[in-house]
């Protein structure tokens, strides 16, 4: 019996090692990201940790003999490593490209039972203000009438008088008031961490954010339904994983759009108008400045709904 090889033993121990060392690297690459949410990192070391554990005390079954294994079953467990190999992670995004609706809109839809309904209390569509399409390469924008319109929600904590909790009611009555950090030509700073959460509080609280100006880091996305001249601005959001990986962006005009390269980054200013689209009012950028970057450490933006 100590003379037969157990080829289940080993095939077990080959499994938890190919397992364990797949997820290793990925963890280690960075590559994870392109896979799920940041939030389950965790339990993915857990996995690790606990595959290393099984494989230790497997060693100590291999001198076990037995006659006539079935290993088969062992095969399938290898597959996850033969996909990972063969379809490795797709950088850049998957394609799937969308504009977010108004959850007002969705519940006007599904009361009407109609699409096409304006948001109530929305004013029409801005579709002929002037745009300031040009290519600037130094990232300062030439809009200086934003200025004014930021200047009113920008510095609300700098009353000492102001405490907490009147911050954080303000805040709620004007969304806008939660993203204070302002660049150097007065437009505000959307970093990373919060474009998921800005993007979808636009559609939901527009007049909150009419009228003022932004800066965010941005891929160029395209729609087959949009005109020559625009494009969307925006950034591919995770919530769980890479199977609900959909490319959100903000309708765009500017004559560059011919020039840009999709999923080209960019940096993108400008300030938040209307723009009715399939028959609801949502969110556009006007007055419009762009400039080449790079892309961020992290490509994709994972987003959490509370």
């Amino acid at each position: 019996m100590r003379g037969n090889k157990n080829l289940e033993i080993y095939m077990k121990l080959i499994v938890f090692i190919a397992l364990a060392t797949l997820l290793l690297y990925e963890l280690l690459s960075g590559k994870v990201y392109y896979y799920v949410h940041p939030r389950y990192l965790y339990g993915i070391w857990f996995a690790v940790a606990a595959l290393l554990v099984f494989a230790l005390t497997t060693v100590g079954e291999l001198q076990k003999g037995r006659h006539n294994p079935d290993i088969k079953p062992y095969f399938l467990y290898l597959l996850p490593v033969v996909f990972a190999l063969l379809f490795p992670a797709m950088e850049g995004g998957n394609g799937n490209i969308a504009i977010a609706q108004s959850s007002k809109a969705q519940e006007s839809n599904l009361n009407e039972n109609q699409a096409g309904g304006a948001i109530e209390g929305d004013e029409p569509a801005g579709r002929n203000e002037k745009s300031n399409n040009s290519w600037d390469t130094s990232g300062n924008s030439s809009e200086d009438s934003a200025g004014s319109v930021l200047d009113s929600a920008g510095d609300l904590t700098s009353d000492g008088n102001s405490s907490y909790e009147e911050v954080e009611d303000a805040a709620e009555k004007d969304r806008s008031l939660k993203y204070k950090k302002k660049t150097e030509d007065g437009a505000i700073l959307i970093s990373d961490d919060e474009f998921g959460c800005w993007y979808f509080e636009l559609f939901d609280f527009l007049k909150d954010f009419k009228g003022k100006r932004y800066q965010f880091t941005a891929q160029v996305l395209t729609m087959e339904d949009l005109k020559d001249n625009q494009l969307l601005a925006g950034r591919y959001i995770m919530t769980c994983c890479a199977l609900d990986l959909i490319g959100y962006g903000l309708i765009t005009e500017t004559g560059l759009s011919g020039k840009l390269k999709e999923n080209q980054w960019i940096t993108v200013t400008g300030t938040i108008g209307e723009y009715k689209y399939k028959g609801n009012i949502v969110p556009m950028l006007k007055d419009v400045v762009i400039t080449k970057t790079k892309a961020p450490k992290e490509e994709y933006v994972y987003y959490s709904y509370y």
